[in-house]
C-alpha cells in the first residue's frame, strides 16, 4: 500500500514543486526513512510523511488558506501572522483530502514539522529532525546535528529547537510559542533521563 502511494505522490510532487524544493523533499523523505529504521519505527510511514511535509510550501497563500479551511487543524493567532508556517497545516489537509491518508501519526508529522509540538509522537519527531538535517542542508552545526540524530532523537529535537530559535533571534524575527513549548518539553524529557 505505502509503496504504491509513495510512487504516485513522488510523481505529483515532481510535477507541482520547483526542482530545488523537490530535492529538499526527497532528502527529508530519505532521511526520515533512515531515522525511522534507526529508532525502530515504520520506515514507510516516515518516508510518506517526508514526501508530503512540504507539499503545500509553494502554493499561493489563498490556496493554502483554502486547504487549511478544509482541514482538521486551525491556525492559531500567532500563525495567522506568520504565513511561512501555513504550509504545514495545508500539507496535512492535502494528505488527508487529496491522498486519503487517515493515519493520525503521519498527519501529525506533516503538521508538526516546522514548530514541533510538546507532545509530538516519535514519528513526528523524526520528520521534524529529518527536515533539519537532510543532505541538502548546509549551515554551521548541521554535521553535529546529524551525528546527534543518529544517537539520541530527543537531543536532536532539542538541537533543532535551539538552532532555530538562535537563528530567529539573530534575524530579529518572531518566535512562535509552540517552538518554545517544544523546547521546554523536550528539555524536561532530557533532564529526566
Amino acid at each position: 500500500m505505502f509503496k504504491n502511494k509513495i510512487s504516485k505522490i513522488k510523481l505529483w510532487i515532481k510535477a507541482n514543486i520547483s526542482p530545488k524544493r523537490y530535492e529538499h523533499i526527497r532528502g527529508v523523505a530519505q532521511t526520515s526513512r533512515k531515522l525511522a529504521i534507526r529508532y525502530g519505527l515504520s520506515p514507510d510511514q516516515a518516508e510518506l510523511a517526508g514526501w508530503l511535509h512540504d507539499c503545500a510550501k509553494e502554493l499561493p497563500k489563498s490556496e493554502m488558506l483554502d486547504w487549511i479551511k478544509k482541514g482538521f487543524s486551525r491556525l492559531d493567532t500567532a500563525e495567522k501572522k506568520i504565513p511561512a508556517l501555513w504550509h504545514s497545516h495545508a500539507g496535512a489537509s492535502i494528505a488527508f483530502h487529496q491522498w486519503k491518508i487517515k493515519d493520525r501519526q503521519i498527519l501529525e508529522a506533516i503538521r508538526c514539522h516546522t514548530l514541533g509540538s510538546p507532545t509530538m509522537s516519535p514519528l513526528a519527531q523524526i520528520v521534524f529532525v529529518g527536515d533539519f538535517i537532510e543532505p541538502g542542508r548546509r549551515f554551521d552545526g548541521v554535521v553535529m546535528a546529524r551525528a546527534i540524530a543518529k544517537k539520541d532523537l530527543n537531543q536532536a529535537v532539542l538541537i533543532k529547537c535551539f538552532m532555530t530559535i538562535s537563528h530567529l533571534l539573530s534575524q530579529n524575527m518572531k518566535i512562535h510559542g509552540r517552538l518554545l513549548e517544544t523546547w521546554n518539553s523536550f528539555l524536561r524529557h532530557q533532564n529526566e533521563k
